[in-house]
Order: structure tokens, then C-alpha cells, then sequence
């Protein structure tokens, strides 16, 4: 007889340890077809537990076809096709060890675990974003196209009725015109990054055999730096101020991409000048270059005029333009975009085919419907509203806090950028203080990847980022008495 023993400090529930036990007794041979699982009565007495924990597990095995009971004789295996492990053992050979492949850089502002602190960081959305009340009820109504949606293989593109309804949204948010068939669904920014690298990078290197060109801007978004590196990528920092990428200094020859963030500067949050956007599209012509622009997390603007996404410029069919849902609906909706040239657009989606064969339907239905019947749009008012209140809290109190210091990216996103003429050790030891109070922050040195040391030949001032997105007023008002406490502490 196998011997079961629960584990009572477990989170898994001693009901599917029960199940789980003998659901991979089974699977794997250890108990045959015929074979007699003990009675209730006996195994809640040898586990120590109640009949009907016993009950409900011996429950789930028969639901799994696992087990039946038998009358007067009491649970037997019917399972007949166990998953066996050969005895035999291939020997040891001689000769070369695999590949061992080299693992690509992956900095905290790509991918960070959250912690219970009061952690501002940059680009996370309120917890509570997602309209729970509007999914609920969408998800529970009956519908023949959900049937339809789900059995069937869909456009690499994706849903054709959410990317008409984008059409609408972009030119009512970023005032950009394009249409439903140059719309490409992704799982998120980074795959759409993903997607250009392998298509751009991968493919020139070998049909071209040297490498890709790629223009930055200094400091870059890790997730962009980080992958143009592993592909191999040729890459050229251009410095940012506060007006954006510095053109001046762009390079006069050959490049293939530029990647820019042009509404909100990631990280430094600085907002690309009307003369800088025209002088980087006058230069991508120049020198055969497409422009990556991220528009990240635009779509919130609180400054009067907002301007135009970068695309919404574009007379020439130079800028790929990249959006997502992430600030509006959650990082865990895994909905992002690209805006293709046309020039492009099949490469793109052979790719995409190719990769995944296109993103999850069901977020991207339920999408379309919300756009469609305007709940969307207040959805997206509501937040606003709110994030607006929490970057004047969050602005204001750092402005007294840091009279001297400058504060940038206060005219869109879901973050800011303190500027302060202090050494990195006084820094660090207001950044552990706070830590110690349960309060975290980012500074330039914690997201750093390589793009910003050439932004660092120009600036001596330290850099602290502080995201207001996942955080309510008291707790930013927390995040302010704390950093006053740390201040004046000698």
C-alpha cells in the first residue's frame, strides 16, 4: 500500500493533497486498473482528517475518470493507460556538452517582484483599473460568439472588431489616423520590441551580413536596450534634455531603426518638442530609417495642449507606432499594439504568425465591446480624474521636500522624475531610510543598463523616479512623511 502523508503547513488544502496523491499514483503506474483505493471510513481515520475531505478528493478522482465506486466492494482504479518511465538508463557518451546560451540582461523597470512595501515604481496602474464590474458581466452572459471566438483559429493580427475599434480611439486619443488592417495585436510592448528585433536585427545581419544600426535615446527603457543588445544590434545613445532626444546629434548615415518616447520620456519623462519631432522625421528620411515610437503611457496627458503622437506626423510612413493597454487595463491583460507601415505590415505579421499565431482572444473581444458601447472611454475618464489628483499630491509634496531639486514628466504618464544636486552616497542612504519605513523608490543607478552613460557625460545631478499609478492619496501622502522624516534625520 503507497504511503500518503499531508503536509498541515501547506497552503495547498489537505482535499486536493488527498486528490493529487493518487491522481499521480495513477497517472504513473503506481496503482494499476483494478487496484482498491482504502475505504473512506479507513483513510480519514489514517490521515487523521474528516470523511468528507476523503469524500470530495475520492470525488475529483472519479470526475478525472480516474476511479469508480463499486458497490459492496468500494473505489477501484479503472484507469488503464499509466505513463511509464523506462527502467533502462542511456549510458554515458563521449563528446561535446550542449550549448549553454548566454542569458539576456533583465533589469528591475522590465521585471521586478513586488514587495509589501510602498514600492512608486514607474509604470504600474492603479490595482483596481480593470473594470471588474463590466467583465463579470460580459463574461457571464451566454454568447454563440464566444463559442465561435474560441474554437476557431483567428488573424495573426488580431480580432478584426477590436482593431476597428481602435481606429476610433487613437484618433481620439493620440490624434493619430490610420486603419483597421496596419493594426497588429501583441502581447504587450515587449513583444511588438520582440517582434522588430527579430525581423530588423536578426534578418539584416543575415541578408545584409553586417549589423543592424539603432539609435536610442540615453537613458533608454531597458526592455528595448536589453533585447537590441542580445540580438546583436549596432546601437548609437543619443542623450536626452528637457525637450527630448537631442537631434542635433543624431548620427548622418546609415540606420535602420530609431527607438523614442516621445511623449513621456522614459525614463526622465521629458516631452519631445514640436522642432525635435519634425528635425527626427526629416532625419529618419535622410537615412533610411523607421522610427519605434513608444507611446507607453501617453493616453494620460494633463498638461493644456497635449501634442500629437509622433505618428500622427508622420506624411511618409517612417514611424511604427507602439501602444498598450497596461495603464488602462492591467500589465496582466497582456494587450499591446502596433501601428505597421504598409511597407511592413506583412512582415510584421509572418512574424507574429509565426511566433504565436496571434494574442489571446477573450481580453481582445471584451475590449472591442467596451469600446464599442463607450464604457471604455469613461472607464478611461474615471482614471484620469485620478491620476491627475495623485501627480498634484505627488508634484506639490515633492517640490516642497526638494526646493532646489527639478521635477520632470509631470505632463503625462504615471510617473516623475526628481532631479537634485546630491552625491549617489546621499542618495542612497535617503533611499535605505526609507526602505527601513517601508517606502521604495527608484533611482537612475537601480534601473541602469548601459544606455545612460553617455546622458551621464553631460549630467552630474542624481536621479530619483517616483511612480504614483499603484498608489492612492494616503499612501502617497505616507510616501511624502516618510521622505520628510528621512531628510531630517542626521
Amino acid at each position: 500500500m503507497l504511503a500518503l502523508f499531508l503536509n498541515r503547513e501547506s497552503r495547498t488544502s489537505l482535499q486536493l493533497q488527498i486528490f493529487q496523491f493518487y491522481f499521480q499514483a495513477i497517472q504513473r503506474g503506481n496503482l494499476l486498473c483494478g487496484d482498491k483505493l482504502p475505504s473512506i471510513r479507513e483513510q480519514a481515520q489514517a490521515l487523521n482528517v474528516a470523511k468528507i475531505t476523503v469524500v470530495m478528493a475520492y470525488e475529483k478522482l472519479m470526475a478525472a475518470g480516474l476511479i469508480k465506486s463499486r458497490q459492496g466492494i468500494g473505489y477501484e482504479v479503472i484507469f488503464t493507460t499509466p505513463v511509464r518511465t523506462p527502467a533502462a538508463h542511456i549510458p554515458l557518451a563521449q563528446g561535446s556538452p550542449p550549448v549553454k546560451p548566454e542569458p539576456a540582461g533583465v533589469s528591475t523597470d522590465v521585471y521586478g517582484e513586488m514587495g509589501r512595501d510602498f514600492y512608486c515604481r514607474m509604470g504600474v496602474p492603479d490595482p483596481n483599473a480593470f473594470p471588474w464590474s463590466s467583465w463579470r458581466k460580459w463574461n457571464n452572459a451566454p454568447s454563440v460568439l464566444k463559442e465561435q471566438l474560441f474554437t476557431r483559429y483567428h488573424s495573426p493580427n488580431g480580432l478584426f472588431s477590436l482593431r476597428e475599434q481602435m481606429v476610433r480611439y487613437l484618433n481620439l486619443s493620440r490624434g493619430i489616423n490610420t486603419r483597421a488592417e496596419n493594426i497588429i495585436i501583441t502581447n504587450g510592448i515587449q513583444e511588438g520590441l520582440s517582434l522588430l528585433s527579430q525581423i530588423f536585427i536578426i534578418h539584416h545581419a543575415a541578408s545584409q551580413e553586417k549589423k543592424c544600426h539603432i539609435v536610442t535615446e540615453s537613458p533608454c527603457y531597458s526592455g528595448a536596450w536589453h533585447l537590441f543588445n542580445y540580438y546583436g544590434a549596432d546601437i548609437t545613445p543619443i542623450a536626452v534634455d528637457n525637450q527630448g532626444l537631442c537631434t542635433d546629434k543624431l548620427p548622418e548615415y546609415a540606420t535602420q531603426l530609431c527607438y523614442v518616447t516621445p511623449a513621456h520620456q522614459y525614463p526622465m519623462g521629458s516631452v519631445l518638442s514640436v522642432e525635435r519631432r519634425l528635425s527626427l522625421l526629416t532625419w529618419a528620411q535622410r537615412v533610411g530609417a523607421y522610427i519605434i515610437e513608444d507611446d507607453y503611457d501617453a493616453v494620460f496627458t494633463y498638461g493644456e495642449n497635449p501634442l500629437p503622437a509622433l505618428k500622427a506626423m508622420d506624411y511618409h510612413d517612417r514611424v511604427i507606432y507602439m501602444g498598450t493597454f497596461s495603464k488602462t487595463l492591467g500589465p496582466g491583460a497582456r494587450l499591446g499594439y502596433l501601428i505597421c507601415p504598409d511597407e511592413l505590415l506583412p512582415a510584421v505579421q509572418n512574424m507574429k504568425a509565426l511566433n504565436n499565431n496571434g494574442s489571446q482572444w477573450l481580453l481582445q473581444q471584451f475590449l472591442a465591446e467596451l469600446m464599442q458601447n463607450q464604457v471604455f472611454y469613461t472607464h478611461l475618464g474615471k482614471l484620469a480624474c485620478s491620476y491627475a489628483s495623485r501627480l498634484a499630491l505627488l508634484r506639490d509634496g515633492l517640490s516642497a521636500l526638494f526646493p532646489d531639486g527639478k521635477i520632470d514628466g509631470a505632463t503625462a504618464g504615471l510617473h516623475l522624475s526628481l532631479h537634485i544636486d546630491r552625491s549617489p552616497d546621499v542618495i542612497a542612504l535617503l533611499q535605505q531610510r526609507c526602505l527601513q519605513a517601508g517606502v521604495r523608490f527608484d533611482t537612475l543607478q537601480d534601473i541602469e543598463n548601459g544606455s545612460e552613460e553617455i546622458w551621464r557625460k553631460e549630467n552630474n545631478a542624481g536621479v530619483m523616479f517616483f511612480g504614483f499609478g499603484g498608489l492612492q492619496l494616503p499612501q502617497i501622502n505616507k510616501v511624502l512623511r516618510v521622505l520628510e522624516q528621512a531628510l531630517i534625520q542626521p
